[in-house]
């Protein structure tokens, strides 16, 4: 019987010892993932840069000028809107030659030597190099709605869910761009070297934001999370710029705070900002911009910095800034005289 019980008792070792070895070892202990570093949140410091700092230069008005902001002006071309006499609008170059006439205010855009003129009521466009005298002209079919132009090709929003794309030096249309259904389609701008719009579908919380430029391939940008809400996205030098529709007022004219974001590190820009844009490397914008016609403080920022400038080129105030061919064209409003400013070294 003892020799029973040993024999029982050896067994369940050898049992013991196969199972253990069987067994995988335990894994060590993983350590907690780490928790989300805090951002590092920093107020822009205003500084106030005097005109005479930078090298602007006044660009002469022709007689009969329309609304001067919509001129565009660079280092060898300048094109102004004028009013005819028999009240026709006009597009007129430095020495007064024309190049363009319609019924109404005409926007212009300048990309390289193509001018591209826009016909807002008409629905229609035109597009004149003027290099060559090369023209174009075609009806949008569609009536008051944004255009832009950057690349090579002009983007018309033809509805909430669709855009067509032309090429900028016939008009030929090259693509339509139709959004799913349920999906709507807003705020198409021209960046510096592609089209850009975003794309909001009902019911989900992000919206969706793309960019198209000359190879005619609309591509996802990728985003952080406050681009959700943004009225404003830039990317310029690995950050990035938004500045998000306030709460239930969605569609407002000055949105904000404007932030830029990299990495960790967050500088609040300014607390309202109207027509954010890059041009030469910077990135500027309307600052504190009041009544119906948006006239404000031009102020710009360097990417990296902590400091905003404010920039002041002349008395009174100044309209939104635009960006033609790397000039940076600025009008300011002292009176009823208004004047127009380039800085070619932005």
């Amino acid at each position: 019987m003892r020799r029973g019980w040993i024999g029982l008792a050896a067994l369940a070792a050898v049992v013991l010892v196969v199972v253990l070895l069987r067994e995988p070892p335990a894994k060590p202990l993983e350590p907690p993932p780490p928790a989300a570093a805090t951002p590092l949140v920093m107020d822009a410091q205003r500084v106030a840069v005097p005109g005479g700092k930078l090298n602007w230069r006044e660009v002469p008005l022709p007689a009969g000028v329309g609304q001067a902001d919509r001129s565009v002006v660079d280092v060898e071309r300048a094109v102004f809107p004028v009013v005819a006499q028999d009240g026709s609008h006009r597009l007129v170059t430095k020495d007064g030659s024309e190049v363009a006439r319609g019924g109404e205010t005409l926007s212009a855009t300048l990309d390289g030597t193509r001018l591209v003129v826009h016909e807002v009521e008409a629905g229609r466009l035109s597009t004149v190099d003027l290099a060559t005298g090369a023209r174009a002209e075609r009806s949008t079919g569609v009536g008051p709605g944004p255009v832009a132009v950057a690349a090579g090709v002009v983007v018309v929003q033809r509805s909430d869910q669709c855009l067509v794309v032309l090429d900028a030096a016939t008009l030929e249309p090259k693509m339509d761009r139709c959004a799913q259904d349920g999906t709507t389609v807003s705020l198409l701008t021209a960046e510096l070297d592609a089209v850009q719009w975003r794309e909001v579908r009902s019911g989900e919380h992000c919206v969706r934001w793309f960019r198209m430029g000359a190879s005619l391939t609309p591509e996802a940008v990728s985003t952080g999370e406050r681009a959700c809400r943004a009225a404003v996205l830039l990317h310029t030098a690995d950050w990035e710029l938004t500045a998000d529709f306030p709460p239930y007022e969605v569609g407002v004219a000055n949105p904000g705070p404007l932030v830029a974001r990299r990495a960790n590190m967050e500088v609040v820009l300014d607390a309202n900002a109207a027509g954010v844009h890059s041009c030469g490397g910077r990135v500027y914008w309307l600052s504190q911009a009041v009544g119906t016609e948006r006239r404000g403080q031009l102020a710009r920022w360097t990417p990296g910095q902590t400091r905003v400038d404010v920039v002041e080129i002349s008395e009174g105030s100044a309209s939104p800034s635009r960006c033609v061919n790397g000039v940076l064209n600025v009008v300011t409003h002292a009176g009823d005289r208004p004047r127009l400013w380039t800085l070619a070294d932005p």
